[in-house]
């Protein structure tokens, strides 16, 4: 098995710039295999009280973020990259769940040797407040290579 390659994707721009920045880099490498990769959060219960709800929420924010990772694994393909080394998955997490948490834990159980993110260029405030992904996948990341992409 080649280099396995985990790349955090959301809504954001900053996720695209991370797509184009691991296919430009990964093109001419054979052995290097992409995971797009999707913490989906799960509805707040206060917000969508009934179960019905919040599973037809659900199932609409899945339906959309796997045609965010559609749409980021058909890049990879323009720039070059063989959709036979492009994988696509979406874990769904509880609303109050941590998203660099869900992104660790799926890179040391895939053995993923490098992990991409995108940085959303958060002020120091806004940072101080709500965190960062970005930051906190510096922190905490171990046995692997992370590559934030701004």
């Amino acid at each position: 098995m080649g280099h396995r390659i985990l790349v955090g994707i959301d809504c954001s721009a900053n996720a695209q710039r991370a797509v184009d920045y691991v296919g430009s880099m990964l093109r001419p490498h054979d052995d290097a295999v992409i995971t797009l990769f999707h913490v989906l959060v799960g509805p707040q219960p206060d917000i969508y009280p009934d179960a019905a709800q919040r599973e037809h929420e659900l199932d609409k924010r899945h339906r959309r973020a796997y045609r965010q990772l559609e749409a980021m694994a058909a890049r990879l393909a323009e720039i070059g990259v063989p959709p036979d080394r492009i994988t696509l998955k979406i874990q769904v997490c509880d609303p109050g769940e941590n998203v660099s948490s869900a992104l660790l834990d799926e890179q040391r159980r895939g053995g993923y040797h490098t992990v991409v993110v995108g940085r959303r260029g958060m002020s120091k405030r806004e940072e101080f407040l709500f965190g960062s992904v970005s930051s906190k996948i510096i922190r905490e990341a171990r046995e692997c290579t992370v590559w934030v992409v701004q």
